[in-house]
């Protein structure tokens, strides 16, 4: 008798799923001031990754009871295609819940690769698609002046801030973070007491004049766009090895 499913099996033709999976990820997306959204990215054993919408009749209900890294065992759900203009996963599906869909806590299972990091070279040759959100490593290498474009200078949304990354072959990435997330980095990158400290910035998007142009940055998106500093994965040593 199968326990659960594996995130790549799932269908809209065939219902009864029931996944074991990891909250990699939990956002509001605001539908109105009064209504929000929960979005979620989550992902199975193998490292196989899919978008989750809790509506706003429940949201509120799930908010407090879902957290990232979480385990959760969860049953009784739609599955429709993902037909968002830009995809924070590359599945072709999405996860909709519903009003009898039962979510219940699980033991953490062995994992796959989570941490899916985009090469650096795959984004300068233009082979990453630009409807699906990246992530990418490296060290910080230089971080530009905040500055705000909009009208009114109270306004959050017209916040900038220009840095760089660079990874293990002395690759460099343009990065542009907009809104609130470019305040928030600001101070954070400000915070950091050493040189080179090694980034990851999950779910961000490439941005490009038009297909095979060399001119490109990695701009956030958000609000799923984040940072995490010195990620405890392999590629931080063979960074710092080259940027130290």
């Amino acid at each position: 008798m199968v326990q659960h499913h594996n995130l790549y099996e799932l269908s809209p033709m065939v219902t009864g799923w029931t996944i074991c999976v990891i909250v990699l990820r939990i956002y509001k997306k605001f539908l109105n001031t009064n209504a929000f959204e929960l979005r979620l990215v989550l992902a199975d054993e193998w490292g196989t990754q899919i978008e989750a919408t809790i509506g706003p009749h429940f949201s509120a209900f799930y908010f407090d009871r879902i957290q990232e890294n979480q385990w959760k065992k969860i049953s009784t759900f739609l599955v429709r295609p993902n037909c968002e203009p830009i995809r924070t996963t590359p599945h072709e599906f999405r996860i909709l819940f519903m009003d009898h869909t039962i979510i219940t806590s699980s033991t953490p299972l062995a994992t796959g690769l989570l941490n899916k990091f985009t090469p650096f070279d795959y984004i300068v040759d233009d082979v990453v698609g630009k409807h699906t959100l990246v992530d990418v490593i490296g060290a910080l290498v230089n971080v530009g002046i905040l500055t705000n474009t909009a009208s009114n200078g109270k306004d959050t949304a017209g916040f900038k801030l220009p840095f760089m990354i660079m990874d293990k072959n002395k690759d460099t990435l343009e990065c542009e973070a907009n809104g609130q997330i470019a305040v928030d980095l600001e101070k954070r990158f400000r915070a950091f007491c050493k040189n080179n400290v090694v980034i990851a910035l999950a779910w961000w998007k490439v941005v490009r004049y038009y297909p095979g142009c060399n001119w490109f940055k990695i701009v956030s998106h958000a609000p799923i766009s984040t940072m995490y500093p010195e990620p405890d994965v392999e590629e931080i040593e063979e960074i710092k090895m080259v940027v130290d």
